[in-house]
Formats: C-alpha cells, structure tokens, sequence
C-alpha cells in the first residue's frame, strides 16, 4: 500500500526537482542537508563524515584535495621534496584566520605537535605517523624537534622517518587541518564548537540537533566564495530530505538507492559518481574451510553479484573486480576471474574436499538494506550445498567480533580516507594491519607484504602502480573475500544551483565555485 506522502512524492517530483521553489530563490544561503549531526569541528578529533567535511571549510591545510581528488595548493603555494623524499619544504602564502590574526609556519608546528601530542587523545594521530619520532612522542617520548621546522615565518620544513609517496594525501586530511593556538587555549575542550581556522567558512552558528550556519571568513586570504553562506540542517530521515528538496528547502539531495527508479522514471537531472568505497563479504582466512584459497575462490564463483546490484542496489554499484575503486586506478581492471558461475563453484568445493558443501556463518551490523544483500547472497550459496546462518550484532559488538577474528564472515565496507590505491591496498592486505588494523579478514602473503612496501615508498607514479597491480592481481587471485562491489552516488541539484560537481572525497568540495 503506498502512503499519502509516497503519492505525492510520485505526483510532485518531476515538477519539483525540474523548477525551482520562490521561496529557494530568493535566498544567498546554500541549503544542504547532514544525515548526522557532527561531533565535533575540532580537526584532531573529526573522525566522522560530517565533522570532517565541516571541519575542512572552516581550517586550511598545508594541501588540499580539488573535487576531483587531486592535491592543491591551501595554505602552502609551493613546496620542494628532497631527492630521498624524506624531507618537504612548504611555502606558505599569506593567510590570517577568521579571528583577524595572521597565520604563521609556528601555527602549523603548533596544529601537528598537537595533533601527536597523547594529551589531545587524538583518534586520527595516525595521520602523521611518519615524521621522525612522531611515534615515540604520541608514545609519550621527547618531542622531536626536526619533526617539524620552521626556517622563517612562512617555511615548513617536515623531516620523515621514511619516504612515503602518499603524504601529501595524508597532509590534505581533516586531521592536519591548521588551528589557532590562541582560540585552543580560550576554549580549551569547547573549541571543537568554536573553531578558529583560515579556510574560506567560519562557524556562525550552531543550533544542536537543527542546524550549522556557515558564513565567509573575511579575511579568507583566496578567492572569496560567490554565496554568503552555508545552511547545514540535520535531517536523519531520507524521506524529509526528498520532502524538503521538493518544496525547495535544500539544494542538494543524494538520492537513496530504494528512490532511484521513481526519480530516473520523472526524468530528474541525476549526477552520479562512483564513490571511494569497497564493499566485500571478509572470509576469516585463519579459519577452515576458509584457510583454503579454493574455497574462498568457490565462493565467489557462487555468487551472481552483478544481479544483486541490478535488484537490491537499484543498479547503484560496479562489480569489483579487485580492490582499487576505479576512479583512482592507475593501470587496467584486473581479469575478471569470477563470472556467477555455480556449475565451476561445486567443482571446486569438490576439489577442496567439499562436494557436499559446509555450514558458516556470515555476521554483519544492524543495516536493513545489509540484511537484503546477505538473504540473496544466502540463497546464491544453498545452491552450491553451503547454508549460511545470518548473525546480526550492534556495531560496537559486530566490530569488536570481527576484530577478534569470531565469525567465520562477515559484511563490510571501506571508505577512502584519502584518493590513493595505497589507503585500499595496505591497511586491508598487509599482515601488520590484521584485525584492528584494517586487515579484518587476516589475509597473509609475504610477497604481498613487499609488493605493498615497494609501491608504498617508491615515488615513480608509473613504478609504483606496477607494485600496487601486481600486489592486487595477487590478491584478487587468492580472494580473500566475497568481492561485491563499488558503490555509485546518485545526487540531484536545484537548478538555481550552478558550478557544483560531486567531489570524489567527501572533502574535496569547498564550494568556492557555485553560484545562484
């Protein structure tokens, strides 16, 4: 039975999402809507989508991704890399923070002394895990003070443990974001609801559980955005936001996957972009039947994947065929090695010793659209004798589990936390990184192991994807998961709205471009 609200979304939405609402015209704000609220805009402790895209308006960084995930200048207009890569030399341009006061290269040594220091209890320290020391000080050691240098007011110069083609990624990250020292020692704990930064917003207001109201920073050193500012209501339920968009409230609207047919049916402008995201089944390859690279290949072959996105996803996914999404590839998709084929799935499970198949469970966290997929994947491997017992836990404990190696499989997914193949490769696959550490489903494979250390210091982009493809094929080879697939973002703009292009990371996007 459709509800009321259901028809008129059907009755409204072609008229709707094809004009806009008077009421959307006359306004300078842009309107967006957060699933959730953030925790903090604190750029040490924004560990969640919303506080980190928040977080990066308000506070510049030496580097910054562009929509389309590549590093730019922010607060840095130029900087050098020594020969060994192991020391980067910044150049700061001038800048001051919303506050009125200038930003200086001690602002920088303060934000990242700060960000590794244990007291700030930092969830991301991680971040810069590769200066010299840096462990032995969040360890609770001497600070050391080549870390990071200053040569003048406005030169950085960082000293790295190792070299690490990706640190300039790193260094674009919520978590490197540069803060006021002043307004740290005024707030204190509170700062994470007043933050001070030089990035082109600054907080305006913030009405908990309604609304966050950003608004130009004046003293924004770059080229001031075209609107006056940015309205960030909280609206957890995917049916408000349509509702909202429809009568003109928001000018942004991702589109839910259960949406999509009703919007491509009223003809809706949708944008789409494949997002940073892989999402698998991890096969516990400590475990048997799955220690067996056989099995774990049998299983895939069980399951037709690509009618999974067509029917559950809407067609909202691409079928991984590897680990890297492909917007950030750097050579051709591997071979596809596991077409939905149930007749060579029971060949191998014969093969392995298993011609009548086995019992396991598959765990995933409480996610209604996840029960969908798990019921079809259950179905696709009773037809090669393998019953599957679903087991749904609350997150903390559905994490704590996997971490700990229980459950024989198990549902996930893995954002990007930066636009490069190595934050794919190395924390899933590299067996320093099992359990906790990324590496869920314990995969183990010393060639691996050096293919990931070759590309991960080798600064040659060309070299060091051929590092990254061979380590890939290999483990796309030995399958330690079910490999599902990429997910695709579906959004839709107002037309009032121009210049806006979807960011391929979620901070990517700074809005300095769109106009009314």
């Amino acid at each position: 039975m459709i509800s009321k609200v259901g028809v008129i979304i059907i009755v409204t939405i072609a008229s709707v999402t094809l004009s806009t609402c008077s009421q959307q015209d006359g306004s300078s704000l842009l309107r967006l809507a957060l699933q959730t609220e953030p925790t903090t805009l604190d750029p040490a402790h924004s560990v969640d989508f919303s506080s980190g895209m928040i977080s990066s308006l308000i506070h510049s960084n030496l580097v910054r991704f562009n929509p389309e995930g590549r590093i730019v200048s922010d607060l840095a207009g130029r900087w050098e890399i020594s020969e060994n890569g192991t020391m980067y030399t910044f150049h700061l341009l001038p800048a001051v923070f919303s506050n009125g006061r200038k930003v200086t290269a001690s602002d920088v040594t303060y934000s990242f002394r700060r960000l590794l220091d244990p007291a700030t209890v930092s969830p991301r320290w991680w971040v810069l895990k590769d200066l010299g020391g840096a462990e032995r000080f969040h360890s609770g050691g001497i600070w050391d003070e080549r870390a990071v240098g200053t040569l003048d007011d406005s030169t950085v110069v960082l000293h790295l443990r190792e070299p690490a083609a990706h640190f300039l990624s790193l260094l674009a990250m919520p978590p490197a974001g540069i803060v006021c020292r002043e307004e740290i020692s005024r707030q204190g704990k509170e700062y994470g609801r007043f933050p001070c930064g030089s990035g082109p917003w600054k907080l305006d207001l913030w009405s908990e559980g309604d609304e966050l109201l950003l608004t130009r920073n004046p003293f924004y050193r770059g080229k001031q955005p075209a609107i006056e500012g940015i309205s960030y209501r909280i609206i957890p339920e995917s049916m408000t936001r349509i509702a909202e968009f429809e009568v003109g409230n928001l000018d942004i609207l991702e589109v839910p996957r259960a949406e999509l047919e009703r919007w491509r049916s009223a003809g809706a402008p949708l944008s789409q972009r494949e997002e940073l995201r892989v999402v698998y089944i991890g096969l516990n390859n400590a475990r048997s039947p799955f220690h067996d690279p056989v099995v774990r290949r049998a299983l895939n072959l069980a399951v037709d994947v690509e009618a999974i996105i067509a029917h559950v996803l809407f067609g909202a996914g691409r079928r991984a065929r590897g680990i890297v999404p492909p917007g950030l590839r750097g050579t051709p998709v591997p071979d596809d090695l596991y077409p939905y084929d149930p007749d060579g799935a029971r060949e191998l499970l014969a093969k392995a010793g298993y011609p009548e198949g086995f019992k396991m469970e598959i765990w995933q966290r409480e996610n209604p659209e996840g029960g969908r997929i798990l019921e079809s994947v259950q179905g696709y491997l009773a037809r090669v004798g393998i019953h599957v017992d679903i087991v749904t836990r609350e997150w903390g404990a559905f994490k704590q589990a996997v971490d700990q190696g229980t459950p024989d499989a198990f549902y996930l997914d893995w954002f990007a936390d930066y636009p490069d193949a190595e934050n794919f490769l190395v924390p899933l696959f590299h067996s320093s990184n099992r359990g906790g550490g990324g590496n869920r489903a314990g995969y183990e494979s010393e060639v691996v192991d050096s293919l990931l250390e070759a590309g991960t210091f080798c600064r040659d982009e060309s070299k060091r994807w051929e590092f990254f493809r061979a380590a890939e094929e290999r483990i796309y080879r030995d399958a330690p998961w079910i490999f599902l697939w990429f997910p695709i973002r579906y959004e839709v703009v107002s037309h009032r709205l121009q210049g806006y292009r979807i960011p391929l990371i979620f901070n990517g996007q700074r809005f300095l471009d769109v106009t009314f």
